[in-house]
């Protein structure tokens, strides 16, 4: 074929131009000639892409996949573990939801606010990558990556189109068109391309794995995916495969919880280890939760899988079933954490506990046998007959808001009992048990009807419900409806009293009343939070870094005013429902007051100084009931921070005998004395230093 085509070629060269041709009709014939060259380069680029064509759709449909499960790539260290089957979909779905345009500006969402948006505007003006991203399924991993901070890790599943290198090509040009510099480099065999933010100077790494493409803005995190492909941990765990299953296809996006290290990324936030994370660390392997949203609230359901190495407290709780929870009832509305515990029986309770702890912790099975006969033969009591029998299985503990007796958050302790006067003469036969054991005497004092009582019950609590009510070893205690109510102190127990007088309960509170109703009336664990109460509360449980951003979003967390969660076992598992109130909060704005009023109201405010200053003087009958029987008649007043303010003495409600005040530092601000609330004799001054200032007689 060829040398007939070079003959012809020859002939043709042979032939002498035609009579009557010029050099006209020769530019003609060359014309003619780049046409044919054109043309022949159009349809050899034409074969050429044809032949890329049929070479990929070979590779794509023919050749053999190299496919793998996205969790195999996700590393071991995954603290939380996002998944969703159409990303772009459900974003956009989350991102016009009412309380994620309140949270984006939360300084602690301001970065990842930020990506995600980012990213969510290259995809959505890039129609390739949107049609290829729209509704794959796609994982995120979050990571801790240093000791203040965390990262995620993307992974999502391009099925038959990672073996398309147009598609890769065009990840690179989106990239650069979107104003970024990438490299390239190699791990492991991968290509990692490197995209580089000029204006941040943020690299995101990313690579595709078999039919993943993954990605983060930490570099170790993609590589140690990229390891994971032939090692994988989590996607072979078999609570792992549980949780998932539970949950799949349900909400918006589900949540998965690795629990073992769960505690190693709170220290980002909390500074320390915090043993009930620990705790719940050692028992539980993962949860699935699925997440929901609207214009109200955000919402997680889910389940928690169980260890069958759990502690045995964790263990024996779970086992031992629910209770109806009726403490909000009684419980002051000025509850800021409320938490509820309940089983179907106390000693059902404690035959699971024990078992559990034979099973699994022998040397703790043994401690525990030997404390509780100690208990029993120190002061002649069963443990079982006196103090688990008249218990109904609810247990609620709260944390308050200061009271009118202190400064610092007060704790209450309800247990329900079946029958009230089978509680009141246990709890009398252990109090005159203990009694005889003990040099302390404190006198049970009676306020409104309300018997305020003392007693040591050291090791009681431990014994069953581990270090949860260390703090109620030495209790005041008193009776309320079908409750035994302790506190560690008794100005908390009667700040509880006077509120119940009062009628200020947390059943009336609409929040509460709000969040309460999203839930089951029975549960095993029930934790209820105001936020607005609790704020104060959280700055010794955080360290400073994160005090600093919650107090930069205070107004962000205040429009998430309540937060619930409940918890129900069902053996080695438990269901979980968690739901955040969402109610935009808006500061109250100060009223600034014209010069000419606040002239007219002088007399008038004068006046009304004059009666707070003597209503200050003058003690309520809660002050001067709780000074007389517990404070051994001295005023104690404290500063907002906890610091010691001034001590009086007093004597039937008023202030007599020796006075002292002292600087916030500690140091002494003055001294003298009153007589029956006036200042007498000589009055010493102190400067903030220590050092003597003047005198004043009175």
């Amino acid at each position: 074929m060829d040398e007939l085509v070079n003959g012809q070629q020859e002939q043709f060269q042979e032939l002498p131009p035609e009579p009557g041709k010029n050099e006209i009709g020769g530019q003609t014939g060359k014309k003619k000639s780049t046409g044919k060259i054109v043309k022949r380069t159009f349809v050899g680029a034409g074969l050429a892409l044809a032949v890329y064509f049929v070479y990929s759709m070979f590779c794509v449909f023919i050749l053999p996949d190299r496919n793998i499960q996205q969790i195999y790539l996700v590393p071991e260290d995954a603290a939380f573990i996002i998944q969703s089957s159409a990303p772009i979909d459900d974003w956009g779905k989350f991102s016009r939801s009412a309380t994620w345009q309140c949270l984006k500006n939360a300084k602690a969402f301001e970065e990842v606010a930020k990506n995600v948006e980012t990213l969510d505007e290259v995809v959505r003006s890039n129609k390739m990558l949107l049609s290829l991203v729209g509704k794959r399924d796609m994982l995120i991993s979050i990571h801790k990556v240093r000791a203040t901070d965390w990262d995620f890790l993307i992974v999502m599943d391009m099925q038959k189109a990672s073996k398309l290198d147009l598609l890769k090509s065009q990840l690179e040009t989106v990239l650069v068109m979107a104003g970024n510099q990438v490299t390239n480099r190699m791990h492991s065999g991968i290509n990692i391309l490197e995209m580089h933010n000029p204006d941040t100077q943020d690299i995101f790494y990313c690579a595709f794995v078999d039919n993943h493409f993954i990605g983060s803005y930490t570099s170790w995190l993609v590589e140690s995916a990229i390891n994971s492909r032939n090692t994988p941990k989590i996607g072979l765990d078999h609570s792992f495969m549980e949780a998932r299953k539970l949950v799949s296809g349900k909400g918006l996006v589900q949540v998965f919880v690795n629990y073992e290290y769960l505690p190693q990324f709170m220290t980002i936030y909390l500074g320390a280890g915090n043993e009930y994370l620990d705790l719940f660390s050692k028992s539980m392997s993962f949860g699935g939760l699925y997440f929901d949203t609207d214009r109200h609230r955000m919402e997680v359901k889910g389940y928690t899988l169980c260890k069958d190495t759990a502690d045995p407290y964790v263990a024996a709780l779970l086992n031992s079933g629910k209770h109806k929870m009726k403490a909000h009832e009684i419980l002051s509305a000025r509850t800021a954490l409320y938490t509820n515990i309940g089983f179907s029986n106390p000693v059902t309770f404690m035959k699971e506990l024990e078992n559990a702890l034979s099973l699994h912790d022998k040397q703790l099975y043994d401690s525990y046998e030997s404390s509780r006969k100690k208990i029993e033969g120190l002061f002649g009591i069963s443990l079982e007959e006196n103090f688990l029998s008249w218990m109904s299985g609810e247990f609620a503990i709260t944390q308050s808001e200061p009271g009118l007796l202190g400064h610092d958050p007060e704790l209450i302790l309800a247990i329900g009992a079946k029958n009230m006067k089978d509680a009141r003469e246990n709890m009398e036969f252990i109090e005159k048990k203990i009694r005889r054991r003990t040099p302390l005497r404190i006198k049970t004092v009676d306020y409104k009807g309300f018997d305020i009582n003392y007693v040591e019950m050291k090791g009681f609590f431990r014994l069953f419900f581990g270090g949860l009510f260390d703090k109620f070893e030495k209790p005041y205690y008193t009776y309320v409806d079908d409750y035994v109510v302790f506190s560690n102190k008794a100005s908390s127990l009667l700040s509880f009293v006077e509120d119940y007088e009062q009628k200020n309960l947390l059943k009336d509170n609409p929040g509460f009343k709000k969040a309460f109703s999203y839930l089951n009336s029975s549960s095993t664990v029930f934790l209820y939070t105001d936020v607005q109460k609790f704020y104060s509360q959280l700055k010794p449980m955080v360290n400073a870094l994160t005090w600093k951003q919650m107090q930069a979003d205070k107004e962000i967390l205040y429009s998430f005013p309540y937060w619930t969660m409940q918890i129900t076992g069902e053996g080695r598992s438990a269901s979980l429902r968690y739901v955040m109130d969402y109610s935009p909060y808006t500061p109250q704005a100060v009223t600034a007051v014209d010069a000419d009023e606040e002239d007219e109201a002088t007399g008038e405010d004068s006046i009304l100084n004059e009666e707070a200053d003597t209503e200050k003087e003058m003690m309520s009958e809660l002050e001067r009931f709780y000074v007389e029987k517990f404070e051994g008649n001295v005023l104690r007043e404290f500063y907002p921070e906890g610091a010691l303010k001034s001590e009086a003495e007093v004597k039937e409600g008023k202030r007599h005998g020796r006075y002292r005040e002292y600087y916030e530092n500690g140091k002494l601000k003055l001294r003298g004395k009153y007589s029956k609330n006036q200042p007498k004799g000589t009055w010493k001054y102190y400067t903030e230093e220590g050092e003597f200032e003047r005198k004043e007689k009175y």
